[in-house]
């Protein structure tokens, strides 16, 4: 039964995100810094995990759990030509072995200014991960269904100079996701 529940959320994820139009303009704007990233699913898996990463020991965003993906540099064509560029920066997947459905909306990060566009792909589980050592401490796959369990929903409660703020976060085994990565989590969980 389970199997058929995850099969039936995967299309349904599918088939919502590659019926969107998003908005992708590249804007020329200093208070925000735009970034994309891929949110990779094995779809050949009757978990359907997908790809995340631990981000090395350094930065504003150090040792958090991320989707593969990074900043937008003037010679991406496009936002999506970002996150593939980056994801194969970070965790070695070849553009080849990905295919991409569409992107999501984009997030914001709180108090660091970034813009975070998301694309929704799909690889098979045979594929070869190589960790970027200076940007990725860990890569590991969560069974995407599982993660979105009600169990498994959290708050993260944080201060800010505008005061406090609680945000959405997810839990699987020991790896606390929150942020704009939840963010972008909960829109994947919307559409089943």
């Amino acid at each position: 039964m389970n199997k058929l529940n995850n099969s039936y959320k995967y299309n349904q994820l599918k088939k919502e995100v590659t019926s969107r139009k998003s908005q992708l303009q590249i804007e020329n704007n200093e208070e925000v810094r735009l970034a994309a990233v891929s949110i990779l699913i094995e779809n050949d898996n009757d978990n359907y995990p997908i790809y995340m990463i631990k981000r090395a020991d350094e930065g504003v965003h150090a040792l958090e759990w991320a989707f593969p993906g990074g900043k937008y540099e003037e010679e991406d064509s496009n936002l999506l030509e970002t996150a593939k560029r980056e994801t194969h920066e970070e965790i070695g997947i070849s553009n080849d072995f990905i295919s991409f459905w569409g992107p999501l909306d984009p997030v914001y990060t709180l108090g660091t200014r970034w813009k975070i566009f998301p694309f929704v792909g799909v690889v098979k589980s045979d594929i070869k991960t190589v960790k970027n050592e200076e940007e990725v401490q860990e890569i590991t796959k969560i069974p995407l269904f599982k993660l979105l369990e009600s169990k498994n929903n959290r708050y993260v409660s944080f201060t800010t100079n505008n005061g406090r703020i609680d945000s959405k976060s997810y839990v699987y085994e020991n790896k606390l996701i929150w942020g704009a990565s939840a963010r972008i989590i909960s829109q994947i969980n919307s559409f089943i």
